[in-house]
């Protein structure tokens, strides 16, 4: 399985939008609960979807054709170069102005919106925005799926690293979830945008430890190695008692002044 050395996390909490990088969707069912009925595709090839002329992009109409490709292009850690915005309606669709849909041009060209991303004529929940270098932006109607996926991920990246050094012919071990009442205890951190580091992670014991060290928009600092006092907070799982713990660092306190 593929897996990440670390989990950046840059959350939006007024406009909804996560900027990513080593987020997993190894289920996307388990966060899209209810997958749409369309979708609008912002920079599609000729050969996928369909043709819209109203609004000259791709569409993909129909649950389970949109389930397919999902299928092929999301589970994956960084998926394809692709850009979708979900859609209720097709006639809605075709109502949309000039205006409105310049907007959309504007999204997949500049990767973040001019008014709302959550559009009345779409009754959209999402906007996926695959950018250079495997980062990734995410417009949610509802955080909560959010929170959902960061769980998956942090739990899948944990297991697959934590089972890469187990003894030959041993049982893998299964990582208990992170409980999403755990990772919303993160949002003051995740404002502020932070790398949750598995590079890092010190053992002791039954414990992992994932510390979790400051960055905020410097997207070219996510792969060098980081130092005690960009530490923020730690992230702890002991197999034991499989329970998962967050410590704090005192230097957490002005970040949410």
């Amino acid at each position: 399985m593929l897996s990440s050395e670390y989990i950046y996390v840059h959350l939006d909490g007024v406009t909804n939008s996560v900027l990513s990088k080593g987020l997993i969707l190894t289920n996307y069912t388990k966060i899209i609960k209810k997958v749409p009925k369309n979708i609008l595709l912002l920079n599609a090839s000729e050969d996928i979807g369909d043709f819209d002329a109203h609004t000259g992009f791709r569409i993909i109409r129909g649950v389970e054709n949109v389930r397919a490709y999902f299928d092929n292009h999301l589970q994956t850690l960084t998926g394809d170069s692709i850009k979708w915005i979900d859609f209720e309606s097709v006639e809605l669709l075709r109502q949309l102005t000039p205006v409105e849909i310049s907007e959309l041009l504007y999204i997949a060209h500049a990767y973040t919106h001019l008014h709302s991303p959550f559009y009345y004529k779409l009754q959209n929940n999402y906007i996926y925005l695959s950018l250079p270098d495997n980062f990734r932006k995410i417009y949610f109607r509802y955080l909560e799926q959010f929170y959902v996926l960061l769980s998956d991920s942090l739990t899948t990246v944990l297991e697959v690293k934590f089972n890469e050094k187990k003894k030959l012919f041993r049982k893998a071990v299964k990582i208990k979830p992170i409980p999403t009442e755990l990772v919303k205890e993160l949002v003051p951190y995740l404002r502020e945008g932070v790398i949750l580091s598995f590079k890092q992670m010190q053992h002791e014991d039954t414990i992992c430890k994932i510390p979790i060290f400051l960055v905020e928009d410097r997207l070219r600092d996510v792969n060098k190695t980081f130092s005690k006092n960009e530490l923020i907070g730690t992230i702890c799982y002991d197999s034991r008692d499989e329970s998962w713990s967050l410590k704090e660092e005192e230097t957490l306190q002005p970040l949410l002044k």
